[in-house]
């Protein structure tokens, strides 16, 4: 039988805004490495639970942690003052937690869905990029599948300049994210959920975008992508693009029939058996 500890932090640091954090452990299989989870758009860590339990028992010391505006962290729901926040809010903390010398941070991963697999990416490809093993991409969100209505677009660049801080509906279905009617129940009942985008978040979304495309031969990390053939929220066939111009180690698993919260549709168990195996080459 499991035996899982999960702890949460507060991270107390004067440099972060207050950021929540989480961590899960099977404490019956020693820990071989560390994987820290980024959430995507209007989520949280929390949504993350199984697929860390089932790294945990694997051997994995699995982190969570909630973006600015998401989840237990501070900030307004749906806002970023600046976009680069959140990258530079994901390399402070994986310095923190390389500082807990208890733990197997010499094998460290990341692991980003959607607007967390963009951060990522952002991340590793800007100064001072953080030092880790690998990195998974769940569907980043390299080029928007939903259509955003025109006047919404114009209006963002108003709203950037005039009030950042006012957020609107993100256009995002929850019909659009699983083929599984239990869970697309669920979402609507999480309140630790929103549905709120903000003009700065919105438009340093496309920004970081541009940047990730422009800069991707620079990758130097190992990368695993696992992308959904039916994807209708982030384009998969950009993802599928941006892949082949990646120059390093590199690999690729697509599931032709998902929706876009891979680790959450009715084929779910097959995307977290592939991400459990390609983490298992790095058990040594």
């Amino acid at each position: 039988m499991s035996h899982y500890e999960s702890r949460e932090y507060d991270i107390d640091d004067p440099e972060l805004p207050k950021l929540f954090l989480q961590s899960w452990t099977n404490k019956s299989v020693e820990p071989i490495g560390c994987v820290l989870i980024t959430h995507g758009i209007a989520e949280h860590s929390d949504c993350y639970q199984h697929v860390a339990k089932a790294l945990s028992d694997h051997g994995w010391f699995v982190y969570g942690w909630d973006l600015q505006g998401h989840g237990r962290s501070q900030g307004k729901r749906g806002y970023i003052k600046n976009f680069t926040e959140y990258s530079r809010d994901l390399v402070s903390l994986v310095k923190k937690i390389k500082q807990d010398e208890t733990k197997p941070t010499h094998n460290f991963h990341l692991l980003g869905h959607s607007m967390g697999g963009l951060i990522t990416l952002q991340s590793l490809l800007s100064e001072g990029a953080p030092r880790v093993q690998s990195a998974i991409l769940s569907n980043p969100a390299l080029k928007i599948a939903v259509e955003v209505p025109k006047v919404k677009e114009i209006a963002s660049q108003w709203l950037n300049q005039l009030w950042p801080t006012m957020t609107l509906n993100n256009e995002v279905r929850y019909d659009r994210l699983s083929r599984d009617p239990e869970m697309v129940r669920s979402y609507s009942k999480d309140p630790l959920r929103h549905n709120k985008v903000s003009a700065p978040l919105f438009l340093g979304m496309m920004e970081a975008m541009e940047f990730v495309h422009q800069n991707i031969e620079r990758l130097k990390h190992p990368v695993y992508f696992q992308i959904s053939g039916q994807d209708q929220i982030v384009d998969p066939q950009t993802s599928l693009d941006l892949f082949k111009e990646i120059p390093g180690e590199k690999k690729l698993d697509l599931y032709p029939d998902s929706f876009h919260e891979i680790y959450n549709d009715i084929n779910k168990q097959e995307g977290i058996d592939d991400l459990i195996a390609y983490l298992g080459e790095y058990k040594a």
